[in-house]
């Protein structure tokens, strides 16, 4: 006697190979007992079979391919069943597939590609307003700023506010100006998506992984994430590997020819504030020690551990001090 399941049902063959008798699975059941088969566990309706018949033998865990090349043919009658259980569970796992991580991951690739697009408009906005009031150019380097202030501020007060007498500007014509003020009006209201982004982001993060966004921050936590691609796989990662993520052109570049580039000392933990605001020459040790502690708070994060952040944070501030 053999037993046999799968996401149709469990399946009793005699000596002869012929299904003597069977049990069919609901579209639940076909879900629930397809993640117990793929984990190489006994089904409930496997335990009925095996309890009422003594000598039996379930082909699920057997090495003899014989056996299984005279069993997989009896199933050919039932390809219609199969067919509409394996969509089901293919469905519901792309359904299940969908977790905080890819939302973490879309966001901030949202929010850089929005960086990248505003940069690029911001300084077609400020080459195309300098024809009109160009002193403005240098009194205001923050971009947000800048588009705020001359969409809200007309010519003649930015003069009195920036004690400019004569300005080198043309005068031009109102429908002029309207195009310029349209593409800034175009620039302010992608600011303001961007930080509705990174609000929903902080969110994120906070929900999902609070102790890395306590250490690396949201943006870096986030994109740490978006490179491993997963919090699941950035647990994997040892200390030395988040060190470097974010540097894999500058890696391969300096294993290619190892004479001529250094090695990269970090990847995009080069822009968390503490490696900002001390010197260059202690950038490597922090980054070193930054590393390890996100490396620690990831795993807190992915095995629901207690709160440690501020903790692993200050041990790095406290770390920090013993090296200047």
């Amino acid at each position: 006697m053999y037993l046999y399941s799968n996401c149709v049902g469990t399946f009793v063959f005699n000596q002869n190979f012929h299904i003597r008798e069977k049990v069919y699975f609901s579209k639940q059941e076909s879900l629930k007992n397809s993640r117990l088969i793929e984990k190489g566990k006994i089904l409930d309706s496997e335990k009925k079979f095996l309890d009422k018949f003594k000598n039996i033998e379930n082909l699920r865990k057997t090495k003899d391919k014989n056996k299984l090349a005279r069993v997989l043919p009896k199933f050919r009658k039932f390809h219609k069943k199969f067919y509409e259980k394996n969509i089901f569970i293919t469905k519901n796992k792309i359904r299940e597939s969908v977790t905080k991580d890819l939302l973490i991951i879309q966001t901030i690739s949202s929010i850089e590609e929005y960086n990248k697009v505003i940069n690029m408009l911001v300084k077609r906005l400020r080459e195309w307003y300098a024809y009109y009031f160009p002193e403005i150019e240098e009194k205001t380097e923050d971009n947000e700023k800048f588009v705020d202030i001359i969409l809200k501020k007309s010519k003649s007060n930015l003069k009195k506010e920036l004690n400019v007498g004569f300005s080198m500007g043309k005068d031009i014509e109102q429908k002029d100006l309207d195009a310029i003020f349209e593409l800034g009006g175009q620039i302010s209201s992608l600011y303001s998506s961007k930080n509705k982004q990174e609000i929903y982001l902080e969110k994120l993060m906070l929900e999902r992984c609070p102790n890395l966004d306590a250490v690396a921050g949201t943006t870096i936590g986030a994109k740490l994430i978006s490179l491993a691609g997963s919090l699941r796989r950035l647990v994997m990662f040892p200390a030395s590997t988040v060190q470097l993520l974010g540097a894999e052109k500058a890696l391969f570049r300096h294993m290619r020819n190892k004479k001529r580039y250094l090695p990269p000392k970090h990847g995009v933990i080069v822009q968390h504030p503490l490696i900002q605001q001390n010197k260059k020459s202690l950038s490597g040790k922090i980054a070193r020690t930054l590393a390890d502690k996100i490396a620690l708070a990831v795993k807190i994060d992915y095995f629901k551990g207690d709160f440690k952040g501020k903790e692993l944070r200050k041990e790095v501030e406290d770390k920090i001090k013993e090296m200047k």
